[in-house]
């Protein structure tokens, strides 16, 4: 009798595990450049460190905004805000010309705008956001610094670039950016050694990846899986 007593324990407690395994972090990325698709490579490299990591091409601002709530890692990859010289940076375009903005002077670029500001502590869990696109780190006095907005909210590092990025580079950073994450360099040391891999990149120079601007504990690296610290 005690022996079928102990089988029905360790049956039970082999039924329940799965509901006290904790779900891997999600992780999102975009792509909203026709010529230099870069998400998919992430989402691959995420996967490999344990994230529930996926991609997408050409999505509207209304999907990045909402899903950024939920995610340890948000990555996008395409064009940043330009408005002339004096007036570049504070935001990212997705399709439909819908844009994730830092924030608003009375200034609403494209169709859609969708607010960094309007977060309270929805993004407290973000470990990770990097904004590979022109101007992303530039403070902009219409729409707001992107890359600090991100940090005002709570996301623990957030890294973008003060300067027009040439695409191919842009490319290039990305695919040695996440490929070094994934084999156990921090953020930082990462950002930097890929800038560095993409010099002798056609075409020849570093083309705006060594404006990389980045915030928080980016000494850190990505694994283990995980949240960002709130």
């Amino acid at each position: 009798m005690k022996q079928w007593l102990f089988m029905l324990a360790a049956l039970f407690l082999l039924a329940a595990l799965p509901a006290v395994v904790s779900a891997a972090p999600p992780a999102h990325n975009y792509d909203c450049s026709d010529t230099t698709p870069t998400a998919y490579d992430a989402q691959v490299d995420q996967a490999a460190m344990g994230y529930s990591s996926s991609s997408s091409m050409n999505a509207h601002a209304s999907t990045a905004y909402s899903t950024f709530r939920s995610d340890a890692i948000f990555f996008f990859n395409g064009h940043g805000l330009y408005y002339d010289d004096s007036h570049k940076g504070g935001g990212i375009k997705f399709s439909s010309e819908s844009w994730i903005l830092a924030d608003t002077d009375g200034h609403y670029p494209g169709n859609d705008q969708y607010y960094i500001a309007d977060y309270g502590t929805d993004i407290r869990d973000v470990l990770l956001a990097v904004y590979l696109a022109c101007y992303s780190s530039h403070d902009n006095q219409y729409n707001g610094d992107l890359l600090q907005q991100t940090m005002n909210k709570g996301a623990d590092i957030c890294l973008g670039f003060d300067g027009e990025v040439e695409v191919e580079n842009g490319k290039c950073w990305s695919e040695n950016f996440w490929d070094r994450v994934r084999n156990g360099e921090t953020v930082a040391s990462a950002a930097s050694n890929a800038k560095d891999d993409c010099y002798w990149q056609w075409p020849i120079g570093y083309w705006g990846v060594d404006t990389y601007e980045i915030s928080g504990s980016y000494n850190s690296c990505l694994t283990p899986a995980r949240y960002g610290v709130y």
